[in-house]
């Protein structure tokens, strides 16, 4: 069985607020299977908690480079459809799939216009991609659209734990799942406006405090080999960077930045 990918839907829908920062070479070598808190662990976890027998139906979206799709349909044996807005993430993800031999179906195409019928899917999972959807209202409404009556939506993203500091708005915030992030609240009222119940409702944080000594050991790793190479990682820099995810680990311990996970039902 291999992968394969169909085309865009709709490419007049905006684009997630920080695709084309993701796209830059360095940081697909820092980030790639890296930038998700708390890992497969967490992907694992929020589909187990979906209840989804085997061959359900789910959509992945925001796939990046296809991990966490590959392993639903390998381990979990679910028919599973994802999207990504970049036309590189879709290649990668298809070659991968191509070579682990794995059936998932891959599309470029935007979550503000879903490539699905009325009714045609189990589930939909969002992995720290919700809080970058320009317009969440719409897309909360495209998911009802496609889910069917009883459907499951897991979201796991960025949130805030209260006002953030001028710097990490300025910042960090339009590259870090955080320009439109809000707080438990404000997302608990935003998914049950649009139709949903919220099953159940665990904190992340600890994934954010992992994922960043994970990164700081990619960080060092990437600048001692681009050296050794004598390579120039353009926009790279590995002291300013450092410096940032120092800032970020503070703000994440200080409970300013959130990472939740929602179990919901349509």
């Amino acid at each position: 069985m291999t992968g394969h990918s169909t085309p865009v839907t709709n490419s007049s829908q905006p684009d997630s607020c920080c695709s084309a920062f993701y796209e830059q070479d360095w940081v697909r070598q820092l980030a790639e299977d890296v930038f998700h808190p708390g890992g497969e662990d967490l992907s694992r976890r929020a589909v187990a908690a979906m209840g989804l027998p085997a061959h359900a139906r789910i959509a992945d979206l925001g796939c990046g480079t296809g991990t966490t799709a590959l392993m639903l349909a390998r381990d979990f044996e679910l028919h599973v459809s994802a999207i990504d807005v970049s036309s590189s993430n879709i290649e990668r993800a298809v070659e991968r799939a191509e070579l682990d031999g794995i059936s998932v179906r891959f599309s470029q195409a935007d979550a503000h216009g879903l490539p699905f019928d009325n009714g045609e899917l189990d589930a939909v999972l969002a992995e720290c991609t919700f809080s970058l959807f320009s317009d969440q209202t719409t897309v909360l409404a495209e998911i009802r659209r496609v889910l069917k009556p009883g459907g499951r939506l897991a979201i796991t993203d960025m949130a805030t734990g209260g006002v953030l500091a001028d710097d990490i708005t300025e910042i960090l915030a339009p590259w870090t799942c955080l320009a439109t992030a809000v707080d438990q609240a404000s997302y608990s009222k935003m998914f049950e406006t649009a139709g949903f119940e919220i099953q159940s409702l665990a904190d992340e944080s600890t994934g954010l405090l992992s994922l960043i000594k994970k990164l700081k050991r990619k960080l060092l790793l990437l600048g001692t080999g681009a050296l050794l190479a004598n390579q120039d990682l353009q926009g790279f820099d590995l002291k300013t960077i450092k410096f940032w995810l120092d800032r970020f680990e503070t703000e994440v311990k200080q409970g300013s930045i959130r990472y939740l996970h929602f179990n919901l039902k349509s």
